[in-house]
């Protein structure tokens, strides 16, 4: 028996970048849904959409972490739950530009390669399997939501 951990996580293709996120924090990931948008929203909200009777904003999450779409598709939405303070904003969402990858990574597989021009809005940047993956900092991202009030 083996005393290595493992986390199970979701590498998500977004444009020329992957990110990494553990699946605890994804609650579902569903067909992609045009959001509806609203009032005086700025550029890094497409909007907010339906999802089990709940309005949830979307994210342009390649504007947050100033990143590049790739060819602008949006597969799939990739719901998330709120961290921080999950009683006013219990889901949030991000579009993924491919169908994400389900792994199992051991807790010594990733190799810090954060560098000190890293954007704020990333943890850090790895390696992981000879390719560069990245950590957003969710914080920042649901931080930039509740300074933002929604309504539909």
């Amino acid at each position: 028996m083996s005393n290595e951990n493992f986390v199970r996580c979701l590498l998500v293709p977004l444009g020329d970048k992957q990110l990494l996120l553990p699946s605890a924090v994804i609650a579902e990931i569903s067909p992609y849904q045009t959001p509806k948008p609203v009032d005086n929203q700025p550029n890094w909200l497409l909007g907010i959409f339906e999802w089990r009777n709940q309005q949830v904003p979307l994210v342009a999450i390649e504007k947050s972490l100033s990143t590049s779409s790739g060819a602008d598709k949006k597969h799939r939405s990739i719901i998330l739950y709120g961290l921080e303070s999950s009683q006013l904003m219990p889901f949030y969402a991000f579009t993924s530009s491919d169908i994400p990858k389900s792994l199992l990574i051991k807790d010594n597989s990733l190799t810090d390669y954060s560098s000190s021009k890293l954007n704020k809005n990333y943890s850090f940047s790895a390696m992981y399997d000879n390719q560069t993956v990245w950590l957003p900092n969710l914080t920042i991202i649901e931080n930039m939501l509740r300074s933002f009030p929604i309504k539909s």
